[in-house]
This record gives C-alpha cells, sequence and structure tokens, in this order.
C-alpha cells in the first residue's frame, strides 16, 4: 500500500511502549521510514500531551494525537490543544468526595487541561504512581480547577472491583467509564473514547484522502480499532482485543508497531 494514504494512530502503553516504557529502535526506525514516505504517524494515548512528550520526543509524530483517552486532541507542531471535551464536575465533585471517603486507599487524579491534580493526600499516594505521572501537582478537591477533562482512579484489580459499582452508578447519563489497564478505571466526558475522537479527526483536511489505521493494545483502544479502517493488536493484548483486530502482531516488547507498519506496507 502507498504509505502517503495512511494516518497511523498508535496506542502507547503496552503497544509503542515496551515493558520498560521505553520505544525500541526497531519501532523508532520504522516510524522514521513510514513517515519519510510519505505516512502520517499519530499517537493515541490517555497520557497527557505533556506526559507523554519525554517518552516520544525522538519519535517522528507528524499528525495530530489523541490524548487522555479522546478527550483531547493536541497537536505538537503548534503546541496547542484543537479540540477538548468536558466532564460535569457538579456531578462528580459530590461523588470523588464520597468515593474519597469510602475508599481512602484509591489514588485518584482529576485531569484538566493544565496540570495532573492528585486529590489523593500525597502522603497517602503510591509513590510509583506519583512517578508515572509527571508533571503533577497536590490540591484538595475544591482547589482543582475546570474545565475537568478525565479523572484516573488507580487501585488494585480487587480494590477498583469494589469500588467499579459505585463508580459507574455515578457516571451513569453523565460520563463513561472504562478500564485503561488493570489498575486503572477512568471517568471520561461523555460520549468520549478515542474512537469517537479518531472520527472526528477524520474530517481534519490533514487527514483527507487517508485510510486511518490503528493500533492499541486494551478496552480503552477497542473503539479506536472498532472505528479504523484498519487495526493491529499486539499479541499482549487480551484474546478479545485481538479478536476485534484486522491483524494480531507480535508483543509490545517485541516491536509490534514495527510489525503493523510491515503489514500495511504489504498491503
Amino acid at each position: 500500500m502507498d504509505l502517503k494514504k495512511i494516518a497511523l494512530f498508535s496506542d502507547l502503553d503496552g503497544t509503542l511502549f515496551d515493558d520498560s516504557c521505553q520505544v525500541s529502535l526497531r519501532n523508532q526506525r520504522a516510524i522514521q521510514d513510514f513517515v519519510q514516505r510519505g505516512g502520517l504517524f499519530c499517537v493515541s494515548t490517555g497520557r497527557t500531551p505533556e506526559n507523554a512528550w519525554p517518552f516520544i520526543s525522538r519519535i517522528a509524530v507528524n499528525g495530530p494525537g489523541i490524548f487522555l483517552n479522546g478527550a483531547a486532541v493536541y497537536d505538537y507542531k503548534t503546541k496547542s490543544f484543537l479540540q477538548t471535551y468536558t466532564l460535569n464536575d457538579h456531578i462528580l465533585r459530590p461523588f470523588l468526595e464520597r468515593l474519597m471517603d469510602q475508599f481512602p486507599w484509591l489514588n485518584i487524579q482529576v485531569y484538566n487541561q493544565g496540570n495532573i491534580c492528585f486529590i489523593t493526600p500525597k502522603d497517602q499516594a503510591e509513590e510509583w504512581f506519583i512517578r508515572e505521572h509527571q508533571p503533577c501537582c497536590f490540591f484538595r478537591l475544591d482547589q482543582v480547577e475546570v474545565p475537568w477533562l478525565k479523572i484516573l482512579i488507580q487501585g488494585k484489580p480487587e480494590q477498583l472491583a469494589e469500588a467499579e459499582g459505585m463508580i459507574k452508578e455515578a457516571a451513569a447519563g453523565n460520563s463513561e467509564v472504562v478500564y485503561s489497564n488493570p489498575q486503572y478505571l477512568e471517568i471520561l466526558p461523555q460520549n468520549v473514547s478515542k474512537g469517537r475522537t479518531l472520527k472526528v479527526l477524520a474530517e481534519d483536511p490533514l487527514l483527507s484522502g487517508r485510510r486511518l489505521a490503528a493500533v492499541g493494545d486494551y478496552y480503552n483502544d477497542l473503539q479506536l480499532l472498532e472505528n479504523a479502517d484498519i487495526s493491529g493488536a499486539p499479541a499482549n493484548a487480551p484474546k478479545d482485543i485481538q479478536e476485534k483486530a484486522d491483524v494480531v502482531l507480535c508483543s509490545n516488547n517485541d516491536g509490534a508497531v514495527a510489525d503493523f507498519i510491515q503489514y500495511l506496507d504489504q498491503l
């Protein structure tokens, strides 16, 4: 296939990144070649643009990216948000107060356009979780500025399972709830996902005439894969995610994105 006709949206964690959050040399070289041959390489992640950049600064990203699991579109070239979707903080603020009171062991962050806002007290937050979400700030819930774009709740799988019913009840009719990995449960604006934001981006003149390709490994990538013209899932993805993809690739540790680019090149 002529790569000039492709816009490729890649998930980061568990897909482009290996298990140590590095981009393999194989993936770097494949993306560079893809871009040099006219392809448009874009990212699709739950991370913020600022948090993602240190990990992808050496990658040839040349198109707008989907961030915060679909709640934002950001362009590194112009260093600006092109689109954002917001949560109803009037409903969710009192809910978070109840959640923190009932499940104080959970790590909770609220994302706005400027900050990753930890509302879990710093002395209670997991140190590794803080390291993974830099730059961040600690706020009381009443200090977190609006608009809110995403809420991230972290805990052990059994802890999240215990709180899941309460979270889904609070979100019903006003927000979306999705797992982005077994320890992360996220609340997104209503009708927002990576896949729905991909459909919006398909109308961008920059993507005009290109087929949309997407690769991702988890349930927050499901609609992304479903709404793409061509989709791939790494071998480390759950089986039901693999079944939704057009092609199953090698694992994220072995260069899944490079595999996907090779697959596209051979179509």
